[in-house]
């Protein structure tokens, strides 16, 4: 089962470090939506087909999201979805009633450059389970939407994972690293309210705009003419992460999938085929989470 932390995650800022992220937002801030419709403009959807999986099976991560919340594991639909740049797919658990289709899930996951897709283990549509929260992520690597994700929360949770995984060589999460934190004090400023919360959050807030700032013509600064606010914690990013965080490529590393276990409450006659779901190829190098992050979440709100 997951365990959420009190001490860890956007709920709990304090545990990350003595002294926060606590400089003020940019001022002036910028446009949101603009922002979303530039990222959308430039990261295109990838060419994908999907199949189901048969009656009663499901990841055991998808049901442990859904028991320890209360939902009846029967009520998902779970599904592969391949994309052209990934030899292995991605296997996604929706729950009946949430505010994220099918659709909406492959296309806004696809969007995201390959490398950092890779990052997250399962993508879970639910209702809203969190007052005020709109996605959260596990140190898993399984991230959690409430309603149809803007491509900015994608690439927000999405830099929650990489925060933890993709630099092993520092400290998990990076963004409690003194090579974060000393650029993050050379700004004035944090890129939003809401990052600063605590340290992961800076780093999530600062993932999407490092992402927007590589992708589309122009960079950060052509929606935001006070980008040097902010320049040491987007560059950052991206000097750490390089291809990682850019469009193109196939997918070299990936989370082993959780294991394959019945939804519960069916007979054993009337389960389907128990679906294969490890990965298989060897050009795929398995992500392995560290024993000291084990537990974690990111629980995320995302104001526009």
């Amino acid at each position: 089962m997951f365990t959420k932390t009190s001490a860890i995650g956007c709920i709990a800022a304090a545990a990350l470090a003595l002294a926060g992220p606590d400089k003020p937002e940019m001022n002036p801030a910028w446009d949101y939506g603009r922002f979303e419709t530039e990222l959308r403009n430039n990261l295109h959807p990838t060419h994908s087909w999907w199949d189901y999986w048969g009656p009663g099976w499901m990841p055991q991560a998808c049901r442990d999201i859904a028991t320890s919340h209360g939902l009846n594991p029967n009520d998902f639909t779970i599904f592969n979805v391949h994309y052209d740049d990934c030899q292995e797919g991605w296997t996604f658990c929706r729950h009946k009633d949430s505010g994220a289709s099918e659709i909406d899930m492959i296309d806004i996951f696809g969007r995201a450059p390959v490398h950092m897709r890779s990052f997250i283990r399962h993508l879970v549509a639910t209702p809203g389970l969190h007052d005020g929260a709109a996605a959260f992520t596990y140190s898993t690597g399984d991230c959690v939407v409430e309603s149809a994700p803007d491509l900015s929360v994608m690439l927000h949770e999405m830099s929650h994972s990489l925060d933890w995984h993709a630099l092993p060589q520092y400290t998990s999460p990076f963004s409690d690293s003194n090579e974060w934190q000393s650029n993050y004090w050379q700004d004035s400023n944090t890129p939003t309210g809401y990052g600063r919360t605590n340290w992961m959050e800076d780093f999530a807030e600062t993932g999407k705009i490092g992402v927007f700032d590589k992708v589309v013509p122009g960079g950060f600064g052509s929606i935001a003419g006070n980008w040097n606010q902010i320049f040491h914690q987007y560059a950052t990013y991206q000097g750490y992460l390089g291809d990682l965080v850019v469009p193109g490529g196939t997918c070299d590393k990936r989370f082993p999938n959780s294991e394959t276990v019945p939804m519960g409450g069916r007979k054993r006659e009337d389960l389907g085929e128990k679906p294969d779901n490890t990965i298989k190829s060897d050009n795929i190098t398995l992500i392995q989470v560290r024993p000291e992050i084990e537990g974690q979440v990111a629980i995320c709100e995302h104001q526009h």
